[in-house]
């Protein structure tokens, strides 16, 4: 095994031959070079299948195969729905002061509220919908427990048997 040749003159970290550099005070005093940083970026390419979100990431309980599953589905579903709600009902109240602002043609602040509610109305609208959904993911969890309860008892999976009750006798 054979060593690479040795450098002919000594490295000058990028100074010219002749020149004198220190690279103490070129990096900044006691720099440290050789500590660097260091960051990955996973990305996972191709289209979201079934029960996937456009993230990659699997939506909780889309497989459907046990009240477990539906529960969870339901549950994630509405808390997005609640985050949703409450992002655009802030952008709706924050639009709403900055178009407040706004002066009309005429150079007068007379009719801006009037028409900063009028656009940011749909924005509100679509709040309002999200707000709903939250309702009714909660209403089909809800339901689906009572439509299947009987089911869910023969199965006996997810849900705690109930003990019998004993009565309080002295013998």
């Amino acid at each position: 095994m054979s060593t690479p040749p040795r450098p002919r003159t000594a490295p000058t970290n990028g100074a010219q031959p002749g020149s004198v550099t220190n690279s103490k005070s070129r990096t900044g005093g006691g720099f440290n070079p050789s500590l660097g940083v260091s960051v990955k970026k996973t990305v996972v390419q191709g289209a979201a299948g079934v029960g996937q979100s456009a993230a990659g990431g699997k939506v909780p309980g889309s497989d459907f195969m046990s009240n477990e599953d539906i529960r969870a589905f339901c549950e994630y579903h509405r808390k997005q729905s609640r985050n949703g709600a409450t992002e655009l009902a802030m952008d709706a109240d924050h639009l709403e002061s900055i178009l407040r602002t706004i002066r009309d043609p005429n150079g007068t602040l007379g009719g801006s509220r009037a028409r900063a509610r009028r656009v940011t109305r749909w924005l509100k609208k679509a709040a309002a919908a999200d707000k709903a959904k939250q309702k009714y993911f909660a209403s089909l969890y809800g339901t689906f427990e009572r439509e299947f309860e009987s089911d869910l008892r023969t199965i006996g999976k997810a849900r705690g048997q109930q003990n019998p009750t004993r009565s309080f006798g002295w013998r």
